[in-house]
């Protein structure tokens, strides 16, 4: 099995480990941490998957959500090695994060306008904010808040 860089949407990478995790593809992704709390990704906009038919899984790839295409060179597919990717994992702790949220984890705002009010996290967007889906005049909504407001419930 080898291991295919995924190029991500802007500030999608999140989006697209949850969706591509879906599917059951092994997916690595690192995390940094930045502003004791806020993560984002080590390589912005790219991420890696597992895959041992890659061309059965091609079109499964590329139509996934985050996702915007898979890196080529020429006409090879661009893969990394095993090592590679564990020496990322072996050095995680050092410059890496887990990422506060998960999408579609359910959250509660700890301050501010909504203090109390409960949504559904769906992603980062930024190194401070988050997009979470919050009910309003019986109305699901998706809102753009400072993610140190959150916290898990």
């Amino acid at each position: 099995m080898s291991w295919y860089v995924i190029r991500t949407k802007s500030r999608q990478e999140a989006r697209a480990v949850f969706n591509l995790e879906n599917q059951d593809f092994k997916v690595y992704c690192p995390w940094l941490i930045r502003k004791n709390t806020q993560r984002e990704a080590l390589f912005t906009g790219y991420l890696f998957v597992q895959v041992d038919a890659f061309e059965r899984s091609y079109a499964s790839l590329r139509s996934t959500r985050g996702v915007l295409s898979i890196l080529k060179f020429g006409e090879t597919w661009s893969t990394v090695d095993d090592e590679f990717i564990d020496y990322l994992k072996s050095n995680e702790n050092k410059h890496c994060g887990v990422p506060l949220f998960k999408p579609q984890q359910e959250v509660i705002f700890k301050d501010g306008p909504f203090k109390g009010i409960e949504a559904v996290y769906l992603c980062a967007n930024g190194e401070e904010r988050a997009m979470v889906l919050i009910s309003i005049l019986n109305r699901l909504q998706k809102i753009l808040v400072e993610e140190h407001l959150l916290q898990a419930v």
